[in-house]
């Protein structure tokens, strides 16, 4: 996954050992590596903007603003002020205003996991309420959500048996991938809308026989007033509208995208599957379905 830190760079969103850093990506996919003093773990860009890393043993805001400045948060059992939390990761969640970061379990049964190990949660995304998270699972027709405060879990199905990933908040609604659709989740009814199937099956090249795909990180577009949907199968990127759900329009670009960022001026920079290249293109280039 890419994120977009400021007007000059993009990260992904994992920071390893063998990085030897923060690694940034300008619109030209040139690298800069930034020294987090060895820190290595997953990262967010949080509700307030502020990059923030989870480490094995620490969770850590780096300031994009501030020649990324890092600052190690303190972990409390107190949670305090649901409405202060910033972002969520799968069992912890980030106040960066007040530098405090705190864990919340998960009712692992009241997931309703159906192959334990091989059917498991993958993430977890704060909503505007401050007290649940949008909890997304492998290789399920559901996923869930999680009041981190009374313990209450909900399933909503999203009728895809090969799991959901990439939840976003945008606009008072949940959005995720399930897959190979596009769902959008009312918040306040729960009510599910999904798109139509947005990548066909393809031959896998070494069985030679056809197989079902999935789409990529979803990225909304403020220019273009709608979703871009990366499709790794399909060597292209799909504008999937806000409303209908459907697709409108599409960027030709050879490769495997997998995620995307927009910076401004209508600059894209690409990450290819299995996340080992990246290609550069404008939004000029999408062209009408």
């Amino acid at each position: 996954m890419l994120l977009r830190l400021n007007r000059d760079y993009a990260s992904l969103s994992w920071v390893h050992p063998k990085d030897g850093g923060l690694r940034l990506f300008d619109r030209n996919a040139t690298m800069t590596l930034r020294d987090i003093g060895g820190r290595t773990g997953s990262l967010k860009v949080d509700n307030r903007g502020q990059l923030i890393l989870r480490g094995k043993s620490e969770t850590t805001s780096i300031d994009t603003t501030a020649d990324f400045e890092v600052v190690d948060l303190r972990h409390s059992q107190s949670r305090g002020d649901q409405a202060r939390w910033s972002a969520a990761f799968l069992n912890l969640l980030v106040d960066s205003v007040s530098g405090v970061a705190s864990s919340f379990s998960i009712d692992r049964d009241a997931l309703n996991l159906m192959d334990p190990g091989y059917t498991e949660p993958t993430d977890a995304t704060l909503l505007p309420n401050g007290d649940e998270v949008a909890v997304t699972i492998v290789r399920s027709q559901h996923m869930a959500i999680v009041n981190f405060v009374t313990g209450e879990t909900r399933l909503l199905n999203l009728a895809g048996s090969y799991g959901n990933s990439d939840a976003v908040v945008e606009e008072d609604a949940l959005w995720v991938v399930n897959y190979d659709t596009f769902c959008r989740i009312d918040l306040e009814t729960l009510q599910v809308r999904a798109s139509p199937k947005l990548q066909a099956q393809y031959r896998d090249p070494q069985y030679g026989l056809m197989t079902s795909a999935f789409v990529g990180v979803p990225r909304i577009s403020p220019s273009l007033n709608g979703w871009l949907i990366p499709r790794p199968y399909s060597g292209d990127v799909l504008l999937v509208s806000k409303d209908a759900l459907r697709p409108e329009r599409r960027l030709p670009c050879g490769g495997h995208p997998y995620a995307i960022v927009e910076f401004d001026e209508g600059d894209l920079l690409i990450l290819n599957h299995p996340f080992d290249s990246f290609q550069t293109a404008t939004i000029g280039q999408f062209v009408d379905l």
